[in-house]
């Protein structure tokens, strides 16, 4: 039954979760394109003698950051950026095909019981637990659950590559390895002044704890049932949380 008005941007897809879904992957592959283009454009035009902020750069010094086409003295070898510009152009291509089977091949919606990918079909059950059902608590916490999970593997990507591969730093012009301080004090009292750390182990150890967090929290929600009254709003407000942490992330980042 709907019951969106509609102005309301997604309602013209309720009950077509393929057709949902469908534009989201294209909005990823044109993201994805547009970071291994660019990546690419600025890599053909580079030149080390001048500073990046006088040649309009964008990506190359974000892949600088983590310690990608420079050596350990943070001397310009360009290893690395030609694949990271076309692995995101073939992953772009993916997720524009994607975008297309999903909009124009595949059933309107994953719990339509016709077309490809019907319900006989076990990864088809098991993508129906993900359909977003605002009046369902348990489908809500099932979907952010899993969504925390992969936010805390992010982190753990993050902090790895910064132990084992090494990222920049400015205090000293150069790539090296940083190992995580995990001191819940020091991550305690830096949620108040963490545009003040000047330290990269406090902000490792800030991701490593993130992780752990997140991760159980999600587990969390996946295995367990709402808990509460719901709302009509609780839904908005699963997601408003959600938006806060990422935002957290990329302010501790």
């Amino acid at each position: 039954d709907v019951t969106y008005g509609w102005w309301v941007g997604n309602a013209v897809v309720t009950n077509k979760s393929s057709r949902f879904i469908g534009p989201h992957i294209g909005h990823t592959g044109l993201i994805a394109f547009t970071a291994g283009a660019n990546t690419l454009w600025e890599l053909a035009r580079y030149d080390p003698s001048v500073p990046m902020g006088h040649q309009g750069m964008m990506s190359i010094n974000h892949l600088a950051t983590i310690g990608i086409g420079f050596d350990e003295a943070g001397v310009w070898t360009g290893v690395g950026v030609a694949f990271i510009g076309i692995f995101h152009l073939i992953c772009s291509m993916v997720y524009g095909g994607a975008a297309l089977l999903h909009s124009l091949v595949f059933s309107e919606d994953t719990q339509n019981s016709s077309g490809l990918f019907a319900d006989d079909r076990p990864e088809h059950r098991q993508a129906k637990r993900f359909k977003l059902e605002w009046d369902n608590p348990d489908n809500q916490t099932f979907i952010l659950g899993h969504h925390l999970v992969f936010f805390g593997v992010a982190c753990i990507w993050f902090v790895e590559w910064a132990r084992i591969h090494g990222i920049y730093d400015p205090a000293i012009g150069a790539i090296r390895q940083v190992n995580y301080n995990l001191d819940l004090t020091q991550i305690w009292n830096h949620q108040f002044d963490f545009i003040n750390i000047d330290s990269l182990e406090d902000v490792m150890g800030g991701h490593a704890f993130l992780a752990f967090f997140e991760i159980g929290g999600g587990i969390f929600h996946i295995f367990t049932k709402q808990i509460g009254d719901y709302t009509e709003f609780k839904g908005s407000k699963f997601l408003s949380a959600e938006a806060v942490l990422s935002w957290s992330l990329a302010g501790i980042g």
